[in-house]
């Protein structure tokens, strides 16, 4: 079992990093902020705006419940993240090559492993598809409380996301999560295990020397976004389904700013 799971690993990663060469879509080019019609703090309110959505969109996802894996647990899943963006905003449109799209597919490949004392450990790889972005992160969960029968499962966790395939930027997203859920019996051969929880989502970010759209002009560096500025709430809610080692998981991720959705199937043994 666990070699036929690094074969799938193996060839899910070669599908992911087979990006074609040259500029895609999303390829993002910050210098176009700088141009006769963005000026004074217009650049740097437009580098603001698609971080904040950027990390938004790749922060980390959930999709599981509070219980953990088990000690020797382990589970390999892949997922995706559907997100709507403001494509026809200044701040998306004038970075990408061509018009972006209003919503933004996003896929992951994730690996959990199950440790003693109700801990869990994890590993993920995104894509942002026409673009050379990649989002590696980690994690680490526990649960307070899992297992019992008539009360909910409970669990705390810590996790980051770190871009990387860029050129003009870094974004780094990551924070903290409290989440409850409860399993239910069907038939006696599924699971059912609705949860939901609540997420607080820091996001970093800094840009290198970009050349603007204009060459006669000077290279410019936008301002540093830290962490403690940029803190966003969000609140989650999903349903797991299991038989035998499978498993189907949907969510829905809330915020202000930005709501997504998302999904699982994986398997665990």
């Amino acid at each position: 079992m666990k070699r036929r799971c690094m074969v799938v690993v193996g060839w899910v990663v070669t599908l992911l990093v087979s990006v074609p060469a040259g500029a895609a879509r999303y390829d993002l080019n910050l210098g176009r902020f700088f141009n006769a019609q963005c000026t004074g703090t217009c650049p740097q309110d437009n580098f603001e705006n698609l971080m904040t959505d950027l990390g938004l969109a790749t922060g980390p996802v959930f999709l599981a419940p509070a219980e953990t894996l088990g000690l020797n647990g382990f589970s390999f899943a892949l997922e995706g993240t559907v997100v709507p963006i403001p494509g026809d905003k200044d701040y998306w449109d004038v970075p990408t090559e061509g018009t972006p799209q209003n919503v933004l597919f996003i896929p992951h490949i994730h690996v959990l492993k199950g440790l003693p004392f109700s801990f869990e450990v994890g590993a993920n790889l995104s894509y942002l598809p026409e673009s050379e972005l990649f989002n590696v992160g980690a994690e680490v969960k526990w649960a307070i409380n899992e297992g019992f029968y008539y009360i909910p499962d409970l669990a705390v966790r810590v996790s980051i996301n770190h871009m990387v395939g860029s050129k003009d930027f870094e974004l780094t997203t990551g924070g903290w999560d409290v989440s409850v859920s409860h399993a239910f019996g069907i038939g006696g051969m599924l699971s059912l295990t609705p949860y939901a929880g609540y997420n607080m989502l820091f996001i970093h970010a800094s840009s290198h020397v970009v050349l603007p759209q204009d060459l006669t002009a000077e290279d410019q560096v936008f301002a540093e976004m830290n962490w403690q500025d940029n803190m966003h709430n969000r609140f989650f809610v999903g349903c797991r389904l299991t038989t035998f080692i499978f498993q189907v998981t949907v969510e829905g991720t809330f915020a202000s700013e930005m709501s997504m959705f998302n999904f699982k199937l994986g398997f665990d043994y």
